[in-house]
């Protein structure tokens, strides 16, 4: 079983490092849970390039971009259904933030 914590630390840019240490922060100041989810994971455990940090918080994201502006990262795209936040944060580090959800599909239909 990979150590996911060495990949990490020698896979991560600088910038991406820096943005995933002030989320964590934030997320604790807030007492808010905070995993690394989606393309990211996908990408650590292929060997891809990490392109994006995606975040996954239980709770409110939008608390959490909220302060991520206030130290100059961008909101690209909120959809507040989905509860879903494509991010630019600070450092040109892309990536998205969302809030924990149990979703329920009937006939196809997202409800």
């Amino acid at each position: 079983m990979p150590d996911y914590m060495f990949l990490l630390e020698s896979r991560l840019m600088p910038e991406q490092r820096a943005t995933m240490m002030r989320v964590q922060e934030l997320s604790a100041a807030l007492g808010l849970n905070v995993y690394l989810t989606g393309g990211t994971v996908r990408d650590l455990i292929t060997g891809a390039t990490l392109r994006d940090l995606d975040f996954t918080v239980e709770g409110n994201p939008t608390k959490i971009a909220r302060e991520l502006e206030k130290g100059g990262a961008k909101v690209l795209h909120e959809e507040e259904k989905l509860r879903h936040i494509e991010i630019l944060f600070a450092g040109e580090c892309e990536g998205s933030i969302s809030g924990a959800r149990d979703d329920h599909y009937v006939g196809g239909t997202f409800r």
